[in-house]
């Protein structure tokens, strides 16, 4: 019993966080923009690992218990020159609702999305672990207005291991 009471006090600690970022990136088009891009965005602390690929875009790979934020890997991606697009990500967080109006919460990084999820099995796995933990796979566009909430299209979950 104490062993189950550890394993559950464990697991709920486990810090929100993204895990998996490829953000879609404008006006790349020279091996030069690749690498200075490159560059930028490894000096990102929290950032374990990050390829900027021809097909205009940045994959990164974090490190755990980072506290990156899509907002600070868009800025850095403006601040070299480039105009940063959607975001699919594998992030750990919170659904939650309230006032009728699903959120997903990132605590890790104190930071809320509107919660939109397309498909309807989806929708039902989602309301089921309402409060807790998980992690998703999804799309975050960029807010038309950096003062919005951003939202967060939900494709599926992933299966914890």
């Amino acid at each position: 019993m104490r062993l189950v009471l550890l394993l559950l006090l464990a697991a709920a600690s486990l810090p929100a966080e993204f895990l998996q970022v490829r953000i879609e990136i404008s006006n790349m088009d020279c091996v030069t923009c690749v690498q200075s891009l490159e560059t930028g965005l490894r000096k990102i602390k929290g950032v374990e690992k990050v390829v900027v690929g021809p097909q205009n875009s940045a994959e990164f790979i974090m490190k755990p218990g980072n506290t990156v934020t899509l907002e600070r890997l868009r800025d850095t991606i403006k601040g070299v020159g480039f105009t940063p697009n959607a975001a699919h990500v594998v992030v750990k967080g919170k659904p939650v609702t309230a006032a009728g109006q699903w959120r997903f919460e990132v605590d890790g990084i104190a930071k809320t999305y509107n919660l939109s999820v397309p498909s309807n099995d989806t929708i039902r796995e989602i309301r089921v672990r309402d409060g807790q933990t998980v992690t998703v796979r999804g799309v975050s566009p960029p807010p038309p207005d950096p003062r919005t909430m951003p939202s967060l299209d939900v494709s599926s979950l992933v299966e914890q291991r």
